[in-house]
């Protein structure tokens, strides 16, 4: 494979900082959520103890909103923090994508131009990252985080127009939707 080593490629790396600065929102967020749902919780319960005869029947009404609420974001960030998770395990220094006159090595497979099928930027779902894929023409595929990269994925699919000789690009229209 010398798609890492030779010359005149276009090696693209990862960002490992990114996502950890990622993983590192997802966790300070999951903490401020459960202080605040902590802090909305007790506020509903001192209102319901100390005002009991304004609340009326509304009380636990009033403590299981803040709590229910409280929960559902809670949810959302433990989501997030286990993507963000997810994502930082594929995420290892050095080259993520590299690109030659000869073929495009992306997460470890390397394939030729005639082996290419397409090259595509498909859009994350539920917090992920828009992956950079490319699929081989005999059905093999790999994957890396765009979001993760260290160049734009209008610089990638530049160099790989000009190193394929024109016969590949990144089909970016996925990300539009």
């Amino acid at each position: 494979m010398g798609a890492v080593n030779g010359v005149g490629e276009y090696v693209v790396f990862y960002a490992p900082e990114a996502v950890q600065a990622k993983v590192k929102r997802w966790r300070s967020m999951l903490i401020q959520r459960l202080i605040s749902t902590a802090i909305s919780v007790a506020i509903g319960a001192a209102v319901w103890y100390f005002f009991a005869d304004q609340v009326g029947s509304w009380g636990p009404w009033l403590v299981g909103s803040a709590l229910v609420v409280g929960l559902i974001w809670v949810i959302v960030s433990v989501t997030g923090l286990v993507i963000a998770r997810r994502d930082a395990a594929q995420v290892q220094p050095g080259p993520a994508f590299a690109v030659t006159r000869d073929g495009v090595w992306i997460a470890q497979l390397w394939l030729t131009w005639p082996e290419v099928g397409a090259v595509l930027a498909n859009p994350g779902r539920f917090g992920r990252s828009a992956r950079l894929v490319v699929n081989a023409r005999d059905g093999r595929s790999a994957a890396v985080p765009m979001e993760y990269l260290t160049a734009l994925p209008a610089n990638i699919d530049s160099a790989v127009r000009a190193l394929s000789g024109g016969r590949c690009w990144i089909d970016l229209s996925r990300l539009d939707d």
